[in-house]
């Protein structure tokens, strides 16, 4: 290659993190038979058939997905286990392998990658990555749900959501969007339901209480407590028995002096004025949650005709 066609190349690599296509190439204006002696001269190397990188360019775990999606051109789309590793999911090893997307009817083969054919993916579920074609955050979930299974389809929507990833209302879109049969679509939209209807979280422990404490509704998420001077907000509220749930994760641990000083206060303004509160931390079961509540309903209904909660059993 001459100075000028290294040049349009590596330009075009830049955006592929240093790999680009024979296709590309040839638009760049390298022949084939340009890059074969490319290749055995040592200045490029070939990742698979097809695509390319410079000679010191360091592999990495994109290369892999980024050199299939070139090799299937332009209407492929990084899609399922390779878009999580793209959107940096974290779901350990359950995922592996290179998966693409790519319309039907497409005849393309590619050793070593597992292709999908799809009628159903749409603008709005696809994004570029690094020049290519890849399902948005909130496509990769949904195509991922029965894959991953209800507790980790769980965490990952739930992490997503306090993330700003994506909010539920955009991942039950691109679950509309998908075709009627898709694995894992009731699992997933039972999940959804709960979230597009219940009250916000700030963190995937505060979901996790909230859901929990759903049979002891009607509750008051962020309720507000004025006092003479103060207006404090507890996590949840029964305001009619005065009782108050606070969530004490692993940020109220690590939280500085101040917010440490701030925290007791609250605590003790709210004891002054007869609130009971029930601390949910992160180690308790469901149950358990549920149990720390419903003993201070019950202590402030100590009339045994509360029969609205006579029949839980924490």
């Amino acid at each position: 290659m001459d100075k000028h066609e290294r040049r349009a190349l590596q330009h075009i690599a830049a955006a592929h993190r240093g790999l680009f296509s024979a296709s590309e190439a040839r638009k760049a204006g390298v022949s084939y038979a340009g890059l074969a002696r490319a290749e055995l001269a040592g200045e490029v190397r070939r990742v698979r058939r097809g695509v390319y990188a410079f000679a010191g360019v360091t592999t990495s775990q994109w290369e892999p997905i980024l050199a299939a999606a070139l090799a299937a051109g332009p209407s492929a789309v990084i899609s399922h286990a390779s878009a999580a590793t793209v959107h940096r999911f974290e779901y350990g090893s359950t995922l592996e392998g290179v998966e693409l997307t790519l319309p039907r009817g497409d005849a393309c083969r590619l050793p070593g990658v597992t292709l999908h054919r799809s009628r159903d993916l749409v603008a709005l579920d696809v994004a570029m990555r690094r020049g290519v074609q890849v399902t948005s955050p909130a496509r990769t979930l949904v195509d991922l749900a029965s894959r991953l299974g209800p507790a980790l389809t769980e965490k990952l929507l739930d992490e997503g959501i306090i993330g700003r990833r994506w909010s539920a209302r955009q991942v039950e879109d691109a679950l509309g969007r998908a075709r009627a049969n898709l694995p894992g679509r009731e699992v997933l939209q039972r999940l959804l339901d709960f979230r597009l209807e219940g009250p916000v979280a700030d963190s995937v422990f505060e979901a996790r209480a909230y859901r929990a404490l759903e049979p002891l509704k009607p509750f008051h998420p962020h309720y507000q407590i004025r006092t003479a001077s103060s207006i404090y907000v507890a996590d949840a509220a029964w305001p009619e028995d005065m009782v108050v749930a606070e969530f004490v994760g692993r940020a109220h641990r690590v939280a500085s002096r101040s917010a440490f000083d701030r925290e007791r206060h609250k605590l003790t303004a709210l004891a002054a004025l007869g609130w009971k509160v029930a601390h949910i931390v992160a180690t308790m079961s469901d149950s358990e949650i549920v149990e720390s509540v419903l003993l201070l309903l019950l202590a402030a209904r100590a009339d045994p005709s509360a029969a609205r909660w006579a029949g839980l059993n924490p």
